[in-house]
């Protein structure tokens, strides 16, 4: 912020104006009220000025309003502003060659877009079904997916977040994330990835969730609101090595960690590990709302009308991707 701190006047009272009207549940801490913001400086309506470090919890993956995104989301405007994913434009299938360019996986990829990460979630969980035939999911302590009621029932972050809105959807089982500095899970192998996987193998598959209706794995590769736990370099691989064993999908979240903020558009490529379906969400979009589902083309394999959305494909959301 400015040496020179100004006050936050106009601020206080936009935070008065919002809490008559917005509803309670977003979680604000600190009396910010944006009004611009440059690559990675924000200003608020008072004159302070911040360096801006949460991106917009990961979103910002260019800063704000960066010229180039700027310009592509105000050619597309004078072009048009809508339309519905019954018809066709080009700004949708170039974007989506794009994705499918750099999907992690060598199979060639299909895309499915939405507004947001938790949206991608959901229609991973529906396709994961459909695809597979089977019901049940495995997800990690920790990790979170979402709070829409699909993606809330794979998200073990915070108990908070299912306070009041059970029962979730059933079918899912938690196990430990491998974090190495506060394990949960006795130490069977050297690399502690392998021991959670192979827990999950030998214990949960023998006792909770039989192999044959397991229809995918949820993971973040870097667990993310759970810590920001890198994992051990053993466990994604082994992970992938059980998925193939009982042919099972293995799902990425990869709407924090990809786009490149790990160094390579996915975090799974640090692994050399491929997915069968990676989500993406946040700095998809440098702040606009976008979410991708990118499966591999043997999985998305399901029949017209399965699954859908209003604005998925919006044109000014893809033309800021």
């Amino acid at each position: 912020m400015d040496k020179e701190r100004r006050t936050l006047d106009k601020a206080k009272r936009y935070v008065k104006r919002d809490q008559a009207v917005i509803s309670a549940s977003y979680p604000r801490f600190y009396p910010f009220v944006m009004d611009h913001g440059r690559g990675s400086e924000v200003w608020d309506v008072d004159g302070n000025r911040y360096i801006d470090l949460t991106s917009g919890i990961a979103v910002c993956s260019t800063g704000h309003s960066h010229p180039k995104v700027v310009e592509a989301i105000k050619e597309q405007t004078e072009k048009f502003l809508h339309i519905s994913s019954d018809y066709y434009h080009p700004i949708w299938i170039e974007f989506s060659e794009r994705l499918a360019q750099i999907a992690p996986f060598k199979e060639p990829a299909k895309i499915f877009l939405a507004n947001s990460g938790t949206e991608t979630v959901e229609a991973a969980i529906k396709l994961a079904r459909i695809h597979s035939g089977r019901q049940q999911f495995i997800g990690f302590y920790g990790a979170f997916h979402g709070r829409t009621m699909g993606a809330l029932a794979i998200t073990a972050s915070k108990q908070f977040y299912r306070d009041g809105f059970q029962p979730l959807m059933s079918g899912v089982t938690h196990i430990p994330f491998p974090n190495v500095y506060r394990p949960i899970l006795l130490p069977t192998h050297p690399d502690y990835g392998e021991t959670v996987v192979n827990y999950l193998e030998t214990v949960v598959f023998k006792h909770r969730v039989p192999p044959e209706d397991c229809a995918a794995i949820f993971v973040e590769p870097i667990l993310g609101e759970g810590g920001y736990v890198v994992p051990p370099d053993g466990f994604l691989p082994a992970l992938r090595r059980l998925c193939d064993k009982y042919d099972i999908l293995l799902i990425v979240d990869e709407i924090q960690s990809g786009i490149g903020r790990t160094g390579k558009w996915w975090a799974t490529e640090h692994w050399n590990v491929e997915p069968d379906i990676v989500l993406s969400a946040k700095g998809i979009a440098s702040g606009m709302p976008l979410g991708a589902m990118i499966a591999r083309e043997s999985v998305m394999d399901w029949p017209m009308g399965a699954h859908g959305n209003t604005y998925g494909g919006n044109p000014i959301a893809c033309a800021a991707g």
